[in-house]
C-alpha cells in the first residue's frame, strides 16, 4: 500500500501529475486518496525526496 512519509514530504507536488488515477493531492503535504489509488506505484519514481513509500502493513 502506498503511504506518505510525512517527515520527508516537502509538499512540492512533483508526483501529483504522474498519478494515472489522480489519487494524489498536495496542499501542504502530499496525500493519497485511498478510494482512487490502486497502488500502481508509478509515482514513486517522481518524488525527489523519496517521501512516497510502499507499506506492507494492512490498512
Amino acid at each position: 500500500m502506498l503511504v506518505i512519509n510525512e517527515e520527508k514530504c516537502v509538499g512540492c507536488a512533483q508526483c501529483v501529475p504522474f498519478c494515472p488515477r489522480e489519487a494524489l493531492a498536495a496542499w501542504g503535504l502530499c496525500a493519497v486518496q485511498r478510494v482512487r489509488c490502486d497502488d500502481c506505484l508509478v509515482c514513486l519514481e517522481y518524488c525527489p525526496v523519496d517521501a512516497l513509500e510502499l507499506s506492507h502493513e494492512a490498512g
